[in-house]
């Protein structure tokens, strides 16, 4: 029986699950990732236009919106991937840590650094890539068509799933009654402030 704790490398370690490392795998799941923000992005364009605006629904004009959202989508995505790869470049170990590092501490500090900037500089290569495709897609009418009819086809089953919610009575408060509600928001809502600012 041990009556202290096992020494680390007495402990099993269990390894994580295997990440593919494939580059074009993990743009094209980026790029699926893209395509759903462009869908929620584009839908909630439409329903704008129609509720804002009072527009009819128009392929071109939705069409137009799907073409601006990709392009601002790949705008966020290319400063980001130039962050990262900024970032990489900072997390890397310089040669002096490398040429240094003489014990298992030091060792694994610069070793724990390299693979912190190899993820950065991954991340940054698939963002490349997932722009790259952004902007194919953006020039390719199938795409940015499918787009627009998505986000029709979804703006149409939101509204007719909101008119199919049962609504209730409105209920009516003196004010009084008006008053004492307002009073009880605002004091949980400072409880809540005190709660996150520790006053």
């Amino acid at each position: 029986m041990r009556f202290w704790p096992a020494s680390a490398s007495a402990i099993p370690v269990r390894s994580l699950p295997a990440v593919p490392r494939d580059l074009a795998h993990q743009i094209d799941e980026g790029y699926l990732v893209a395509l759903s923000a462009l869908r929620l992005t584009v839908k909630n364009g439409v329903i704008m236009r129609i509720l804002r605006d009072g527009a009819a629904w128009d392929e071109h004009e939705s069409a137009a919106l799907a073409r601006q959202a990709i392009d601002s989508l790949a705008a966020e995505l290319r400063t980001t991937a130039a962050r990262l790869a900024d970032d990489s470049v900072l997390a890397a170990p310089t040669a002096r840590e490398s040429r240094s590092a003489r014990s298992k501490r030091d060792a694994a500090r610069v070793r724990r650094k390299r693979d912190e900037a190899a993820r950065l500089a991954a991340r940054s290569r698939t963002l490349r890539g997932v722009v790259e495709k952004l902007e194919a897609a953006r020039d390719d009418e199938a795409v940015v068509r499918d787009l627009a009819l998505r986000a029709r086809d979804d703006t149409i089953g939101e509204l007719m799933q909101a008119r199919l919610i049962p609504r209730a009575e409105a209920v009516v408060l003196t004010e009084e009654e008006q008053r004492e509600s307002i009073a009880g928001v605002k004091a949980d809502l400072q409880r809540l402030i005190d709660e996150r600012t520790g006053y």
